[in-house]
């Protein structure tokens, strides 16, 4: 993820209203390699009930996973935290702002 912040003509942030959990960025990712869901729960060391939720945004990417993504795609781990951090900011701010 690149970093930047996008600013509107009066030079304050703008925050975007989609956000995508690092599970639909893998899902699509494994898709694009033609890699089955269950081959990859397999090299991931992930039960495959388990793996299901994470592409699904029921579970985080761990510091761990995010190593084993690294090995098994050469997508760097940091990138794979990246994710999973924006995406639980995201989450936050959208309820700060619907509770305002």
């Amino acid at each position: 993820m690149p970093d930047f912040k996008i600013l509107n003509s009066k030079g304050k942030e703008i925050f975007t209203d989609v956000s995508l959990h690092p599970g639909e960025v893998i899902s699509m990712e494994i898709e694009a390699r033609e890699i089955s869901k269950s081959a990859f729960a397999r090299q991931l060391g992930m039960n495959a009930s388990h793996f299901s939720e994470l592409l699904h945004g029921k579970r985080h990417v761990s510091a761990a996973t995010a190593l084993k993504l690294e090995k098994l795609l050469g997508i760097p781990a940091e990138y794979w935290m990246r994710v999973q951090v924006y995406y639980d900011l995201f989450v936050e701010r959208s309820k700060e702002s619907k509770a305002a």
